[in-house]
């Protein structure tokens, strides 16, 4: 975690901008009038700082931004030029221009504190603001922070973005680097799963890898009387999770004897740390959801996490360490596909039967694929428990 000090004043640097902000970097803070003068502003940007607009109206720092976009060759050195120029055209070529750019439109920055964008005259509140730009809920509530405006913009752009879930009857948003839950099939394969279930109450369930949140929020709407827990490895998908509950449920998450929390209808929401699969994890459930990457290849960015797992090593983790999670008769509902071929699914059978489970229950479907060259692919999920009961 970096901070940079900032007129007497630290500012956490989120991690996902370590590599663009940090101790050594020059600032300049424009307010009111000051941010009209866009020569100034730009004269500065070429010199090396960092933008930051102190109360200025959101639709006077577009126009700045946009003009930046614009004419952002001008602010790119030749050398650089010459660099990406090198290579014949190709995607890595674009790729090296496009982060060339980004740069450059990343010198205009935001101040955040409180859940509030407070550069912006309109103070605008995005709940958990830090954790949709990747910092753990628990290790950096309320904080003060910095955030390009490019990001920002990308950010309300894709928190708009809404997909209808038939199984909830409502709609889901999600943040930057978490996948929407395009695929109802899965959704209604879960419910299912989670119908056949013998008991429903007083259960303590977690949705493990809960992404955009929609397996906790369906699970709010099977169960009752229980403890829902939810957890990912990226905060921005642990961020998006709450962004969604509080929508669908209204009401707000709230920090109270160590743990964020909230209270549906039926349930009571509990979020985690983040962490890889159980890292910070301590209590043992009755029901564990899982809906694991089903892409045979290496993850290149935050984004291919939710897809990509090679070699299946997340999945056959998760089995190996659910076995110690579970309580005397609890079950796994998980969800898995042909999408990367069958010799992917033997290798899944045979991590269930190697961990001990029995498939109690399995549904199937059958969804169009997004992958190239394949038109079709199958979907299935399992209630596994384990033999003898552990």
């Amino acid at each position: 975690m970096n901070t940079v000090r900032i007129k007497g004043r630290d500012y956490l640097v989120p991690g996902i901008f370590s590599d663009l902000i940090n101790e050594d970097s020059s600032f300049s803070i424009h307010s009111g009038k000051e941010f009209q003068n866009q020569g100034k502003i730009f004269k500065e940007i070429r010199s090396g700082k960092y933008i930051i607009p102190d109360q200025v109206e959101r639709s006077s720092i577009e126009k700045i931004y946009r003009t930046l976009s614009e004419r952002t060759d001008e602010f790119i050195s030749f050398d650089q030029i010459q660099q990406v120029s090198k290579k014949s055209f190709s995607r890595k070529t674009k790729n090296g221009y496009d982060k060339i750019r980004n740069k450059i439109l990343d010198r205009l920055l935001l101040f955040a504190e409180n859940d509030k964008i407070i550069s912006l005259t309109e103070n605008p509140e995005l709940r958990f603001a830090a954790s949709f730009c990747g910092e753990d809920v628990y290790e950096d509530y309320g904080i003060s922070f910095l955030l390009p405006y490019r990001f920002y913009k990308d950010l309300t752009r894709s928190l708009d973005e809404k997909v209808y879930i038939n199984e909830l009857q409502s709609e889901i948003s999600a943040g930057m680097n978490v996948l929407l839950p395009r695929s109802q099939e899965t959704t209604s394969l879960f419910a299912g799963a989670m119908d056949l279930l013998k008991i429903k109450s007083g259960l303590k369930i977690i949705d493990m890898g809960c992404g955009s949140g929609v397996l906790t929020i369906l699970a709010d709407k099977i169960f009752d009387s229980s403890d829902i827990y939810f957890s990912d490895i990226l905060p921005e998908a642990s961020a998006s999770a709450i962004f969604n509950i509080e929508k669908n449920c209204g009401h707000n998450f709230i920090f109270d004897a160590g743990i964020f929390s909230c209270d549906s209808e039926k349930n009571r929401f509990i979020c985690c740390r983040s962490g890889d699969l159980f890292e910070k994890i301590e209590n043992k459930f009755d029901l564990i959801m899982f809906n694991p990457p089903w892409i045979d290849s290496e993850f290149r960015n935050r984004s291919e996490r939710a897809l990509n797992d090679k070699d299946q090593k997340l999945v056959e983790r998760l089995l190996k360490q659910s076995k110690y999670m579970l309580n005397k008769e609890g079950k796994i509902v998980l969800a898995y596909s042909d999408n990367s071929g069958d010799k992917a699914v033997g290798r899944f059978n045979t991590f269930i039967d190697e961990n001990g489970y029995n498939t109690e229950h399995e549904l199937k479907d059958k969804i169009q694929s997004r992958q190239s060259g394949r038109k079709w692919m199958n979907i299935f999920v399992k209630i596994l428990t384990l033999e003898n009961g552990r």
